[in-house]
């Protein structure tokens, strides 16, 4: 077995450092690719391992606790403690202007909106948030609620260190008519069971943002789904808020990582890091990733879900390497000013998981990932020996798997099923899932 496909198999997500035996790894890759433990599922929603089963906690059209519809095409969203007794789930909804008039929150859209001021940031566009209010003993909805409008493309996000929600625009359209731009981010505080002020974060940049994760120092990193996106990161004046600061964009001395035309960056190699800071992080334009590229920043194919621990932060390129079946890079503060980078994992033509997107951490330590391809899309754990394990696949609508996060009370999962339009919640037993 040589060095490629060991780390391929062994090393698939480098939160956990490798500690199982050469058996245990190929029979992992072995018996990942056998879903007959699956269950088929009766209602055609969604099969999945027979030691689990779900519950529709939310779909779209329903009516909300404010009077308004539970927005279509749900996204990237995280799970808030916020007391003793009740979660709430803060959850994205990746509307444009057309598809927001169909599927979003309104019966009137125009006429409701207006309604709402400041609350509501374009009159034109109808993405935003919602928020569900779960009771952790019984695991129902309490309430259901609006928490952000106006916005557009809704796709991923990621958490504060203070524990808001960070709700990122994957689209930098523009409202002529009145001079309203996309393509920010917008925080969500969790605790606030009402629709509040959309305030765009300009300062971390215009560009079609797909998610945010932060390191041990408080620096936060962020996703570019593009074919040729960058690796930004931001760097606040202030604790605990990111109203100012300033934008960096990453650079290695490879300019192009993708690995599409050749492998210009093998599987294991390291890279010192420099950043390159950009002046201007609200362009008119969508210029920023081409900026960046001028002063030498690298190129990512569609960087999409990122995460952290104490230690690195791993982000995942959905279209990068030789197939275009996805890359994993870990990139590792070594202090405040010194960072390296590596490429983890490029899956080959043969490996199971295949175009990885949005990714957690599950409260037992292992990584959970959701794959979004045009193929089968399938929701995969990765344990801290390096095997892998297949949890569900969606094998009746196509729809995208998305926002999978953890109510770290009860180990339940939460993940939505995005052109379907639900919001499930998924309990069972995980040893028996992981074995």
């Amino acid at each position: 077995m040589n060095r490629r496909i060991f780390l391929q198999i062994s090393g698939i997500f480098s939160t956990y450092a490798f500690s199982g035996s050469l058996q245990t790894i190929l029979h992992a890759s072995k018996t990942s690719l056998n879903s007959s433990y699956l269950l088929k599922d009766p209602n055609r929603i969604l099969d999945m391992h027979s030691s689990l089963s779900y519950n529709v906690i939310s779909t779209k059209g329903s009516v909300m606790f404010d009077g308004n519809r539970v927005p279509g095409n749900p996204d990237g969203m995280a799970a808030f403690s916020v007391d003793s007794e009740h979660t709430v789930i803060v959850r994205n909804h990746e509307l444009g202007r057309t598809s927001g008039k169909l599927m979003g929150p309104f019966k009137n859209p125009k006429k409701d909106a207006l309604s709402l001021g400041k609350n509501h940031y374009d009159p034109t566009a109808f993405g935003g948030t919602t928020n569900i209010l779960i009771n952790d003993k019984t695991n129902e909805v309490v309430k259901e609620y609006l928490s952000l409008s106006g916005t557009m493309t809704n796709c991923a996000g990621g958490v504060s260190p203070w524990n808001t929600w960070l709700t990122c625009e994957e689209n930098t359209s523009k409202n002529k008519k009145e001079n309203i731009s996309h393509g920010y981010v917008y925080e969500v505080d969790p605790k606030k069971d009402y629709l509040q002020e959309p305030v765009p974060l300009k300062n971390m940049g215009r560009f079609n943002h797909e998610a945010v994760a932060f390191d041990r120092y408080g620096y936060a990193y962020l996703t570019e789904d593009r074919s040729d996106g960058l690796l930004y990161k931001y760097i606040s004046n202030r604790r605990n808020s990111l109203l100012k600061g300033d934008l960096y964009a990453l650079k290695i001395k490879h300019q192009d990582s993708r690995n599409w035309k050749k492998n210009n960056i093998l599987v294991g190699e390291e890279f010192s890091v420099e950043w390159v800071k950009l002046e201007d992080p609200d362009p008119v334009a969508d210029t920023l990733r081409k900026t960046g590229y001028e002063k030498g920043a690298t190129i990512f194919a569609r960087g999409e879900g990122i995460t952290s621990d104490e230690s690195s932060v791993y982000f995942t390129c959905t279209s990068g390497g030789e197939y275009r079946k996805g890359q994993i890079w870990k990139l590792t503060p070594i202090s405040k000013s010194k960072t390296k980078l590596e490429l983890w994992f490029e899956m080959s033509a043969k490996d199971m998981i295949n175009m990885p997107d949005n990714l957690t951490v599950a409260p037992w330590g292992d990584l959970i990932v959701c794959e979004d391809n045009p193929d089968i899309d399938r929701l995969w754990g990765i344990k801290p020996d390096g095997s892998v394990y297949l949890i569900a696949e969606n094998s009746y609508t196509g729809a995208e798997l998305a926002g999978v996060c953890f109510n770290q009370k009860n180990n339940t999962m939460y993940l939505n099923i995005q052109q379907n339009g639900q919001t499930i919640a998924i309990k069972g037993d995980w040893n028996r899932v992981r074995s």
